[in-house]
């Protein structure tokens, strides 16, 4: 593990379970019944056309989309704290060197350091992107 300061540490621990828990709260939020009110509503009038499933469709598609964005985060904040407990956390997955405390603190999920995940950006993020 890094060397970082207890308080650092303790800090960066907190922010994670604070994290962790305002996502668990949004996801359960997505799948209550009342979180798709405006869903229900809108398919329960009456005479409904087909402007009104295609709202409702990209009103549940976006519901989706959220609720895999807050999977993917809770996904990132278990991994850092697997980080933790193997001794893991605070070093880079792709150099090895070790992660500012700066840039956890501001990030607790960094898993690589910033020259590297800028290295890693620019290799992937043209991924899904038409080419001429």
């Amino acid at each position: 593990m890094a060397r970082l300061s207890r308080e650092d540490s303790e800090a960066i621990t907190r922010k994670l379970r604070d994290r962790q828990k305002a996502l668990l709260e949004e996801v359960r939020d997505e799948f209550d019944q009342r979180g798709n009110q405006q869903l229900i509503e809108l398919m329960g009038r009456e005479p409904g056309d087909s402007g009104d499933v295609s709202i409702a469709d990209a009103l549940a598609d976006m519901n989706i989309l959220r609720a895999d964005r807050q999977v993917h985060e809770l996904r990132d904040i278990d991994a850092a704290f697997a980080r933790m407990k193997a001794g893991d956390f605070g070093i880079c997955t792709d150099c090895g060197a070790e992660i500012p405390a700066q840039r956890l603190l501001a990030y607790p999920t960094a898993k690589r350091c910033l020259a590297c995940q800028q290295r890693h950006e620019q290799l992937f993020a043209q991924d899904g992107r038409p080419t001429l």
